[in-house]
Order: structure tokens, then C-alpha cells, then sequence
């Protein structure tokens, strides 16, 4: 038997229109006696201050999703206002040396991603309030809200919006970033449902990105992170919610090749089926099984059971099925990633061939036998992820305005892979590093060898070692690089944000 805990588990590792205008107190604490946090305070910020020392600021080390993630700045500010983010952005760029990183929800994997040690963290956590506009079907999300608090407050209006797969997961980073869902089939990639994003700008100016004011600013910050500004505001398109159909469902890992193939053929037909979205895992949970499994999620997101483009998949033996009707805040919150473990993820893509996926399942094997000669049982997950990457996600994007993400330039149909793995120490973080490191060159390699490599990596999935933005291709990069010149012409948001993913940092070429 499976619990309803090892079901959550595993199904949280699998997760993994509208017009509008543009327009643009000191308390008792003293000096901290570093540059950047005094900086804060003479602008005013003393009382959103939290310090080394103060009961607060550990608490928000500790929520850090990852325990990667949980560095130790100088000083960590929680602006109540856009107008606080201003003044916060603009005193440490006015220091001109220092660095400093943006927080949005907390659930970057890599430590650096949104959190940085011995400068200052700029800690967007007031900024989680979900608004809707049913006139103009519009939500309006903070950059620091959970999708399944999102999810939830919508759902109670009637609304919805593509958002994340793991109720956990930050507005900010995952809308940046891209953002895939269930619903990216019918509406596109996260990131193409942005109508509106409130940004503050490197000297402190508000802005509005759009469609109609600053719509290279709007375009770049679909794909882009958080190169360009802050944002403090995103608004997105809604649509009508409704309950889906889905969930999770796993086999013996001795039906490999049935899944590969009901995953191949799903990707080369999903544009049939929109509504579909279908996912594959080779994984090692220790707490549902002493052997890898190849788990598979299915969702049908306008509530059809069992729906024929699932009937392939469906004829496969299963080891136990959690598939049922619910909303998309259940599907989030009910199964979330484990919080407080040490997570290392590197991601590739693929063109939609059956030997690539086979080849990463041997691999994954091996993989998981070598930590396991390291790491307790108890103490190891892994996954080998797989999930469809169509033509059409691609074309959805180009007709809501474009984003920089570059699958417009990918030639047909691709699978999106996702290595990911979690262990307790930083003595396991390190090895698992290393091993996850050799097993993703190991699979490009392989690939390549095939003529089955597609040129671009996810940003949301990449380890810091993959130069995940040139990925995008030289056409949007060099557009990134002139959005970021003519927003931030002093180069705030690329010399003093040392972490995540700087496009100051790429040539274009070979």
C-alpha cells in the first residue's frame, strides 16, 4: 500500500488583453556598520530592517525552500511599498559596489539563485496579495505569493490563471523564468498570460511594461529574470476555472519502454489535445519503493476522465493510481515538494526521440546504485523527468507578443528533461553535484552522437553552471542586452547581483 504521503511526495516531484496606461520613517534601530545596510537605513528603511542576531531575520533564513538557498546577507529589508523597493534599489545603487540579491518567494533550488551572503537581500515578502478585475479578467499577483494561494484565491471568483505546478512555488521567479504548467497547451508558457508588470527600474523610476508602454520591457521580462528591474506587480490574464482531471499513476520499471513510447507519441500529437498535459518520471522515493519506478502524471485540464489521448498510457500496469477531479489549487497544494533538504538540479532538451529518454533511464540507474553506495537510503531522491515540449507551446507565445525564451527557432517537437535530486548534508550536496553533473554530459553527449540535442535549457530548471540564457539564441540575447542597457544603463542589476543569471555575462556566438 501507498500512503497519501508518499502520493503527495511523488506527485510533487513530478510538478516539478487588457488596456492600461503608463505612468510612473526611521524607528529607535541606529547604524549596522556595514555600508549597504546603513545605506538603508539613512533612506529611511531602519524599521524593515532584519539583522544577524534578530529572531526575525532566522526565521527567514529557514524559509528558504531549499536549504541550498540559505545564505547569510548582512541584512535582509522587506519593503512595504513599491515606493520602498525605490528607495531600497536606488541607496545601494547609489554605493556603486556591494551586491545585493531579490527575493521573491523563496523556492529558488541554488544557493545565490534569490539570496546572497555577506551583502543584502531586498526580500519582497510583503508583496503577496492576489487582487482580481472580473471586468477585465485580470489578476493581479505580488511577486511573492505561493500559486496555490493564488490558485485558491481565485478559484473562490470563478477565475483561474497558468501558474505553477507545485503549490509552493513563487510568482516571481517561475513568471521570469517562463513558467510551464498544465494549461501551457491552451494558453502558452506563464510568462505569455503577463498583460501588465509594475517594475522598478535601477534609478528608483516606476514603470509600467506592457503591450503599449515599454513593450520591450514587457517582452524581455517574459523569459528574461530579473535583468531589467524589481517587479513589484504582475498582471495576469484570467480565464474561466473549472475542475481537472488528474493526477498520478506508476509502473514497474520493467514497462520502461512502454511509457517512453506513450510519452513520444503524446508529444507528437499533444497539439490534437491541448487540454492535455502528460509527464514521465524515473525516480527513486525511498518511502514508496526500495527501486526506482517510472511514475507518470496525467491531466486533462477541462475535466474529461480518462480521455482517449491517454488511452495508451492507460492500458500500462500500475503499481497504485491517484488520479481523480479536482481543482488546480488542489493538484498544487495537496502535493508539494519536501522542504528543508539540500536540491541539486540540472535540466537539457531534447528532440522527441524514444532513444534519448531510454538512454537517460540507464543512466538514472546507475546513478541512483553509485549514491546510493554514499547515501543513506533514507536520505536520497532522485528524478529523471521528462515532459513534452510541442510546436504549438512555441506558436502560443509568438501570437500573445512574443517572449525571449527562443523556441520559436526550435525545429519541431521537444522533450524538456529534468535531473533533480535532494540529500540532507553538504557533504551528499556536493557528490550529487558532481555525479548529477557527469550523468547530464553523459546524456547530451549521447545525444548529440544521435543528432537528437534541441538547442535550449529551461532557466527555472538550470544549475548555475548552465549558461541557460544563451540558450535563447543570439537574437534574443543581444535584445536583452540592449533592454538592459537602455533600463538600467549603469549596469545595477548586472554588477551588483552577483547570483542567478546575468545576461552582462554572455558573448553572443559560438
Amino acid at each position: 500500500m501507498f500512503s497519501s504521503t508518499a502520493f503527495a511526495r511523488l506527485l510533487a516531484a513530478l510538478a516539478l488583453g487588457a488596456s492600461v496606461f503608463c505612468h510612473g520613517s526611521n524607528n529607535s534601530r541606529g547604524m549596522t556598520g556595514t555600508a549597504q545596510c546603513d545605506a538603508l537605513v539613512t533612506a529611511g528603511l531602519s524599521d524593515q530592517i532584519l539583522l544577524p542576531g534578530d529572531g526575525d531575520y532566522e526565521d527567514r533564513i529557514n524559509s528558504w525552500w531549499s536549504v541550498s538557498s540559505r545564505l547569510r546577507p548582512w541584512c535582509i529589508v522587506q519593503p512595504r511599498t513599491v515606493q520602498d523597493v525605490a528607495a531600497a534599489v536606488k541607496a545601494l545603487a547609489a554605493l556603486g559596489h556591494g551586491g545585493f540579491a531579490v527575493r521573491s518567494g523563496g523556492h529558488s533550488h541554488w544557493a545565490g539563485g534569490s539570496n546572497i551572503d555577506n551583502g543584502v537581500t531586498i526580500d519582497l515578502g510583503r508583496f503577496n496579495k492576489t487582487t482580481y478585475d472580473a471586468k477585465r479578467m485580470v489578476a493581479s499577483l505580488g511577486p511573492a505569493q505561493r500559486w496555490g494561494d493564488v490558485f485558491l484565491d481565485l478559484e473562490e471568483k470563478g477565475a483561474i490563471v497558468p501558474g505553477g505546478r507545485d503549490g509552493d512555488v513563487g510568482v516571481g521567479g517561475l513568471l521570469t523564468g517562463g513558467g510551464n504548467s498544465y494549461y501551457t497547451g491552451r494558453h502558452g508558457f506563464v510568462c505569455d498570460n503577463l498583460v501588465n508588470a509594475e517594475v522598478v527600474l535601477a534609478d528608483g523610476k516606476i514603470v509600467q511594461a506592457n503591450a503599449n508602454c515599454h513593450k520591450d520591457l514587457w517582452k524581455a521580462l517574459k523569459g528574461g529574470l530579473g535583468n531589467f528591474g524589481i517587479v513589484t506587480r504582475f498582471d495576469v490574464q484570467a480565464f474561466e476555472a473549472g475542475q481537472l482531471w488528474g493526477g498520478i499513476r506508476a509502473s514497474d520499471k520493467s514497462h520502461t519502454d512502454e511509457v517512453i513510447d506513450a510519452l513520444i507519441n503524446f508529444t507528437d500529437n499533444n497539439h490534437d489535445n491541448p487540454e492535455a498535459a502528460f509527464i514521465i518520471n524515473f525516480t527513486y522515493q525511498p518511502n514508496m519503493s526500495p527501486d526506482v519506478i517510472v511514475a507518470q502524471v496525467l491531466v486533462d485540464t477541462y475535466g474529461v476522465a480518462n480521455p482517449p489521448v491517454f488511452k495508451q498510457v492507460q492500458k500500462i500496469p500500475e503499481l497504485f493510481n491517484d488520479i481523480k477531479r479536482r481543482p488546480m489549487s488542489g493538484i498544487a497544494n495537496d502535493y508539494l515538494l519536501p522542504r528543508n533538504l539540500r536540491n541539486v538540479w540540472f535540466t537539457l532538451s531534447f528532440k522527441n526521440d524514444a532513444r534519448v529518454v531510454k538512454k537517460s533511464a540507464e543512466l538514472h540507474e546507475v546513478f541512483v546504485s553509485e549514491m546510493l553506495k554514499i547515501v543513506p537510503a533514507k536520505d536520497l531522491v532522485t528524478q529523471s523527468l521528462w515532459q513534452p515540449v510541442p510546436k504549438i507551446f512555441a506558436d502560443i507565445g509568438a501570437s500573445k507578443g512574443g517572449n525571449v525564451l527562443g523556441l520559436d527557432e526550435v525545429q519541431g517537437n521537444s522533450l524538456l528533461w529534468l535531473c533533480a535530486g535532494s540529500v540532507r548534508t553538504a557533504e551528499h550536496e556536493s557528490i550529487l553535484h558532481r555525479k548529477a553533473a557527469a550523468m547530464t554530459a553523459e546524456l547530451e553527449s549521447y545525444a548529440e552522437s544521435i543528432n537528437a540535442t534541441a538547442p535550449w535549457i529551461y532557466v527555472n530548471y538550470a544549475d548555475p553552471s548552465q549558461n541557460a540564457l544563451k540558450s535563447y539564441g543570439d537574437k534574443n540575447v543581444q535584445f536583452m542586452k540592449d533592454v538592459a542597457a537602455k533600463y538600467d544603463p549603469h549596469g545595477v542589476f548586472q554588477s551588483m547581483v552577483p547570483g542567478s543569471f546575468r545576461i552582462s555575462r554572455i558573448s553572443l556566438g559560438a
